[in-house]
């Protein structure tokens, strides 16, 4: 049956390639200097109409609470593609307006996480909703932020997929509102899809992904006495810290947090990429993303193999932080001094 899912997604997404080329419709090409950074070509944003036809595979039906919430911020999403909703403010009004009714009609909520001043502060409700909002929020937007360039997300949504697969083959109880077997192989023909250029996942699917992961994480820690909360903050240190990091960087510059710019890390490896290699973009594009998984695939695998132990994961994180922000630096200042 995941075979024949497999293939039955990698043929929609080559059709709806060839509708919406032939059509002009649904292209990733509207102006804006972030999107035609790595390559002017033009690329459908399929990626999360795909991901909400193929979710009553990969999603329990059973939970209608979740599909619905997962649509509408698909939706939020699918309006900014097609320029119906071009204020990043109005967004991100929709986005809280979304992930706190989720959070009213259902139980997905931050618990104790064994970090004992967070611990203390999540003992009031007001407090424990605020920060399970923002928590999901800062994934959300971290997951819009890392999908710039091919297989990026996709292949991070891969890595993190495998690794819960892993832990729940191995007896590691996981949340039942998903059947990772399924996603897993959908994502995989997403992933070849936007390895060869044949769709971008667009705002929809990465807002889609973002609230995906952050429910299902925020699930699986609540039902599994033994996961130790760092391990979910390894799995999502990436989306989260770009996120954060960017917010922080754009203040310091006067610069509105919310808009879009082309100064992100994989944004920078790209261009020095491209400096070494020369200028076809569509290759350094998925090199870019294949190199940064890389990275992000042996920090996981480590985590995973250490997914209880909170020593080794506070380590793992310090360690991501770091070297993220020392090759951002290093980045940014060779591109500052190459213009």
């Amino acid at each position: 049956m995941n075979i024949i899912l497999f293939f039955l997604i990698l043929s929609l997404g080559l059709i709806l390639n060839y509708i919406c080329i032939k059509k002009n419709i649904l292209l990733n090409l509207t102006g804006d200097a972030h999107q035609k950074f790595t390559s002017s070509e033009s690329v459908p944003l399929l990626g999360g109409i795909i991901l909400i036809l193929a979710s009553f595979f990969y999603i329990n039906l059973s939970n209608f609470t979740f599909i619905f919430f997962i649509s509408v911020i698909f939706f939020i999403g699918f309006l900014s593609d097609i320029k119906k909703i071009n204020s990043p403010k109005l967004r991100l009004f929709f986005q809280i307006l979304t992930v706190y009714t989720c959070i009213h009609f259902s139980s997905i909520i931050i618990t104790p996480t064994n970090i004992l001043l967070l611990d203390y502060l999540l003992g009031n409700i007001s407090f424990q909703i605020a920060f399970t909002m923002f928590c999901i929020l800062v994934v959300i937007n971290g997951y819009n932020f890392i999908d710039g360039v091919n297989t990026s997300l996709v292949g991070y949504c891969l890595i993190i997929s495998s690794s819960l697969y892993y832990l729940d083959l191995n007896g590691i109880q996981a949340s039942q509102i998903l059947d990772l077997r399924s996603l897993i192989y959908v994502l995989v023909a997403i992933f070849i899809l936007n390895f060869f250029n044949k769709l971008y996942l667009g705002d929809g699917g990465s807002y889609l992904l973002g609230l995906l992961f952050a429910i299902y994480l925020i699930d699986t820690y609540k039902v599994n006495d033994s996961m130790s909360s760092l391990f979910v903050i390894s799995l999502l240190w990436y989306p989260a810290y770009e996120n954060l990091f960017s917010i922080l960087r754009k203040v310091k510059f006067s610069i509105s947090p919310i808009n879009p710019d082309t100064n992100h890390l994989h944004q920078l490896i790209f261009f020095y990429l491209r400096e070494i290699f020369g200028r076809n973009n569509f290759y350094v594009n998925t090199f870019t993303g294949l190199l940064i998984n890389l990275y992000n695939l042996l920090g996981i695998m480590l985590a995973t193999k250490f997914y209880n132990n909170s020593q080794i994961l506070i380590l793992i994180i310090i360690f991501n932080v770091f070297f993220y922000t020392f090759v951002y630096i290093k980045l940014k200042n060779k591109n500052s001094k190459s213009i």
